[in-house]
């Protein structure tokens, strides 16, 4: 998504080079806090002891910039075409191990994972492997579960997508918009329930929106304040309709609503 802002924005601002680099949503705010980069993408949002202590390192700022789904995603290949949050749970913890378990074939469930600097690790490890989504009582009766030893861990999106899509048995998870946009080519996204019996819903921004698909999360700005007007401009770029709208191509569900022209004539009574 911010690749595609930044071209855009450097299209009408030639001065300015906005360059973007992975890794995860800890490793950003890191580099934000070493002063290494101008602003951090997060996609979860900082407790205030935490933003308290980023800004420690000089003035910052943060925005609400859109919304995205956490899609699991499989290689096109394999049969499996819907998990519901219990059997996503065992896969990630390595409980089960072959996909037969989980309405597949006969073959060994290969998992792969982000690293620990990753936001959308962090959410998955708490909603879905400790099963918070479910209820207070199975967040509780798993919260020292743990992800799978045997997973195999990258850094970002690109080497999750080129990963599964190199091997018919692997399973993994990604920002939707990184999978049904970038990687749609490469990827399966599979359809979710939260229970065996609910209704199973494909990750769409549609379905994000009308609140069917649950698994989704806020994603954030955190930027320097004290950088002139480069910065600010760039957040003002991102948050207005331009880059709203560029957000909701990119296939994230933008954070502000669209801006809407109304015409109206008020009639005095006679």
């Amino acid at each position: 998504m911010f690749r595609y802002l930044a071209a855009e924005y450097e299209e009408s601002h030639s001065s300015i080079k906005v360059t973007v680099e992975g890794g995860g949503s800890e490793s950003g705010i890191d580099r934000l806090r070493k002063g290494e980069i101008d602003l951090a993408i997060s996609s979860r949002d900082l407790n205030q002891a935490e933003f308290d202590d980023l800004r420690k390192t000089g003035n910052l700022d943060k925005v609400r910039v859109a919304y995205d789904g956490v899609a699991i995603v499989v290689n096109p290949s394999n049969p499996v075409a819907k998990l519901h949050l219990s059997q996503i749970s065992d896969i990630l913890s390595g409980t089960a191990k072959n996909w037969k378990e989980v309405g597949g074939s006969d073959a060994p469930i290969q998992l792969v994972i982000r690293n620990d600097k990753s936001g959308t690790q962090d959410y998955i490890e708490n909603h879905i492997l400790r099963q918070k989504d479910l209820s207070p009582a199975d967040f509780e009766k798993h919260k020292s579960r743990n992800f799978s030893p045997t997973a195999k861990i990258v850094k970002d999106n690109a080497e999750m997508a080129k990963f599964i899509s190199e091997n018919p048995n692997a399973v993994g998870y990604m920002g939707m918009g990184s999978a049904v946009i970038d990687n749609k080519d490469k990827l399966k996204s599979l359809e979710y329930a939260k229970r065996p019996n609910d209704p199973y819903v494909t990750p769409s921004i549609k379905n994000v929106y009308e609140r069917k698909y649950r698994l989704s999360r806020e994603l954030f700005v955190v930027y320097k304040t004290d950088q002139g007007g480069k910065i600010d401009e760039f957040i003002t770029f991102i948050t207005g309709e331009q880059g709203q709208a560029l957000i909701l191509k990119s296939g994230y569900l933008r954070a502000s609503l669209p801006e809407v022209e109304v015409n109206a004539t008020v009639e005095q009574p006679k």
